[in-house]
């Protein structure tokens, strides 16, 4: 698929670069690229391939890895993992298990986690067959903690993940895929908030910008405050 294709076809799916995705969720490029496209490591003096630990709901785009919505939940969830110290030999079997009992390729970003989370964990634990697993995730305690940090500002349409207010305390900020490809913006105007900023280090005033942009102060200040968050 080619860019232009891809910006006809993606809408309501968002669209991606691997570095805006690391933007958005703060986990690594590189990162994002082993789980996402497989890596090579030596393994006892023998190179092996580690197969990534799903594939993007984006196809490939002029031969490059894109990301859409949710992916970037995805992303935040088996990055929730990792800072618990879980190995991904261990996140594998997880996120395997959840495909399976969810039936979805993107299982994280479905509602079923978010109402039926003590339920899922049983199940997914049952189903990995690995007691260490079960003592790795400490009952259900580290578990929940993981699904609910990470869905907490994720909002739900027909089971999919379908809205995500990025900036917490900030509800100005969504990042939606039916809007401008799932980029950060306005919710009330639909205005980019890279835009804002643009235009704010540019020199313009913040009259000139709420008059340009047809926007409130308070939108306007919203707007900086997640960029310079995402700058952090």
């Amino acid at each position: 698929m080619n860019f232009i294709d891809a910006n006809r076809s993606l809408i309501g799916t968002g669209l991606y670069s691997p570095a805006e995705a690391a933007r958005l969720t703060k986990v690594p490029t590189n990162r994002i690229r082993r789980w996402m496209q497989g890596y090579s490591r030596s393994y006892q003096g023998q190179q092996v391939f580690d197969p990534p630990l799903w594939h993007s709901e984006v196809p490939e785009i002029d031969g490059s890895l894109f990301l859409g919505f949710r992916d970037l939940i995805e992303l935040r969830m088996i990055d929730g993992f990792r800072r618990q110290s879980i190995s991904l030999p261990y996140i594998r079997k997880v996120v395997e298990a959840a495909r399976r009992l969810v039936k979805d390729t993107h299982p994280f970003s479905t509602t079923k986690f978010k109402t039926d989370g003590r339920k899922l964990f049983l199940e997914i634990v049952a189903s990995t067959e690995e007691p260490q697993l079960i003592e790795i995730l400490s009952g259900q305690h580290t578990f929940h903690s993981i699904v609910s940090s990470g869905l907490q500002d994720i909002e739900f349409e027909a089971d999919v993940a379908s809205l995500w207010r990025p900036s917490e305390g900030n509800r100005e900020v969504v990042i939606d895929p039916l809007r401008s490809f799932g980029q950060p913006i306005l919710d009330r105007y639909g205005v980019p908030t890279a835009a804002i900023e643009r235009a704010h280090r540019s020199g313009r005033t913040l009259q000139q910008i709420t008059d340009d942009f047809e926007i409130d102060s308070r939108a306007f200040k919203a707007a900086l405050r997640f960029e310079d968050s995402l700058a952090a």
